[in-house]
């Protein structure tokens, strides 16, 4: 009776983070609600397990913080020196009015690769695709899944220094490039059919009759030859070092981006503005990585979940779903906790420290697990009130309505396909 009252108590508190996530309530109010939930229908005790999700809550903050320092460092820096700009306008400038979509889509890739916070691309890749999609004449409303969609296709890649990447293998200590094939597969996968997604649906808005329409007091006048911009190949000094510490002589990945921000730092000293720019730049990397808490705070729920006797309850209908398969198991945990959250690092790290020792005995090889978990993270948390997808749409002034369809489909439906294709690669052996 307990283990029923128990999983009647997650799966209300889930719900309630699901709605207030889709009311813009903080995520760090909605876990502290539904850890006193859970922990009140849990036998464990409202203070007891308040501890219990605020030590979890602590412990994430301790091992995620550094990398969510270090990617915001780096970012950070090559945002301010103009390296995303010159970046952008270099490859746009190459490849003209010919293919805008695939240009736009491209852009954001390789800025994703160069570990550009999403944010920051969503407004350095907005004018510059504005301008463009106003004279091929392509309606706004695929720009959001121009940029989101490159992004997912960059993150299940091996031996990057992703979020979901870091944190499984280091979860199952094995190296940041470990499954190497399924990795590039899926990411090969998912560029290709993104891509090919947005340019088909730019030849169909066309043949619509749908059009570019600006807004009032918008305006497009960009600068392709802007002068005084670093040359976009210094970029690979930065993100080489931290590519080669990484996966070559295994430093960790906070360290290994820690390091790339010091090449930068050296490197355009004067280009940041000296003394006071530098400061500028760091108190900016400092503020933007305080958004660990709130992921963190979903995390945290994990520690009370796996407190409380719905816990077993909840594992035994994962291993029914999943039909003993561990990959199976992994995908529908972490996609279903991403969906919940609207995070894919709280999808990832809810399921590595709730059922990393579940998978393993279940005979998972965890350079596959990793794999399957990457891909999986980028699956269901896209969901409508993901802040990523909420402020992307915002951005680019389109609304759910006429952008969300095109999200769906990117950052969703082709992201499930390539989860089964690692799923596949899995069961087959392949890694």
């Amino acid at each position: 009776m307990n283990e029923v009252i128990s999983i009647i108590g997650i799966l209300v508190a889930l719900g309630i983070i699901v709605v207030g996530s889709l009311k813009n309530l903080n995520l760090i109010i909605l876990s502290s609600i539904a850890a006193f939930i859970v922990a009140g229908t849990g036998s464990v005790g409202l203070i007891g397990g308040y501890s219990t999700y605020l030590g979890g809550v602590a412990n994430s903050i301790i091992s995620m913080f550094p990398l969510f320092l270090g990617g915001q460092l780096l970012g950070c820096f090559l945002e301010a020196t103009g390296m995303t700009e010159s970046i952008a306008n270099a490859i746009i400038r190459k490849s003209g009015t010919k293919a805008i979509v695939l240009a736009v889509f491209t852009v954001s890739w390789i800025l994703v690769f160069c570990g550009i916070n999403v944010f920051v691309i969503i407004f350095t890749v907005y004018p510059l695709a504005c301008a463009f999609f106003k004279v091929g004449d392509i309606p706004r409303s695929l720009i959001p899944a121009c940029v989101l969609g490159a992004c997912v296709s960059q993150q299940s890649l091996p031996g990057v220094t992703t979020n979901a990447n870091i944190l499984s293998t280091e979860a199952f200590g094995i190296p940041a490039a470990a499954g190497p094939i399924t990795g590039i597969t899926v990411s090969a996968f998912l560029f290709i059919a993104n891509g090919y997604y947005l340019h088909r649906q730019a030849r169909k808005a066309r043949e619509r009759g749908e059009h570019f329409v600006p807004l009032p007091d918008e305006s497009f006048d960009v600068d392709l030859n802007k002068a005084g911009l670093p040359h976009p190949a210094l970029v690979i000094a930065p993100i080489g070092v931290v590519l080669v510490a990484l996966n070559v002589f295994a430093v960790p990945a906070y360290a290994s981006l820690y390091l790339g921000a010091i090449v930068c730092l050296v490197l355009f000293w004067k280009r940041l503005g000296g003394v006071s720019g530098t400061i500028a730049t760091l108190n900016k990397a400092a503020k933007s990585s305080q958004s660990v808490v709130s992921t963190c705070a979903i995390i945290g729920f994990s520690s009370i979940v796996t407190a409380v006797p719905g816990y077993n309850l909840l594992l035994k209908g994962l291993e029914k779903i999943s039909g003993g398969n561990p990959y199976i198991f992994a995908f529908v945990a972490v996609a279903a906790i991403a969906a919940v959250s609207g995070s894919a690092t709280g999808g990832v790290r809810f399921v590595l420290d709730s059922f990393k020792d579940t998978l393993l005995a279940m005979g998972g090889r965890p350079a596959s697990l990793v794999r399957v978990i990457c891909v999986s993270s980028l699956t269901f948390d896209s969901m409508p009130h993901n802040s990523a997808i909420v402020l992307t749409l915002n951005a680019c002034n389109v609304t759910h309505k006429e952008g969300y369809k095109h999200l769906a489909v990117t950052t969703v439906l082709n992201t499930t396909i390539a989860a089964i294709i690692a799923i596949i690669f899995a069961m087959i052996g392949i890694q």
